[in-house]
């Protein structure tokens, strides 16, 4: 199974071809694909944002009707929790936002897929995928 980062959804509305090719790579293989709510508001935050914010919001509607949310449970709550706090101690910080995002795909057994992958391979046992 493979967690969605904005970064690449966004690639994906923008139509970039190089993410076109992960996603038939992705579905050829069967992979699941999911999503956190945080990257979920992040798209319709840029949505509301942008010149057009009707139709963009629904790009961003059609592309998470295709996927599974993921649930941000009390597990990813304790996760986000300890990880804030070791990387805290460690002066290593990747943003509440980004940690969080990261907590939910980790909870959940998931590989993130981003073109962030130096940010998000500082948390200890999450499987980053670039692209």
């Amino acid at each position: 199974m493979t967690c969605l980062d904005t970064d690449f959804m966004i690639d994906l509305m923008r139509r970039r071809p190089f993410a076109e090719r992960k996603l038939e790579n992705l579905t050829a293989e069967g992979d699941k694909l999911t999503t956190t709510p945080l990257n979920a508001s992040e798209l319709y935050k840029g949505a509301y944002n942008s010149s057009r914010p009707i139709e963009e919001a629904n790009k961003v509607r059609r592309l998470l009707d295709t996927l599974d949310i993921l649930e941000f449970s009390t597990a990813a709550s304790e996760t986000f929790g300890k990880l804030s706090i070791e990387f805290q101690r460690k002066g290593n910080d990747i943003g509440d936002f980004d940690l969080m995002i990261a907590s939910i795909a980790l909870t959940h057994g998931e590989t993130l897929l981003t073109k962030n992958t130096k940010h998000f391979s500082k948390v200890p046992g999450l499987a980053v995928e670039g692209y």
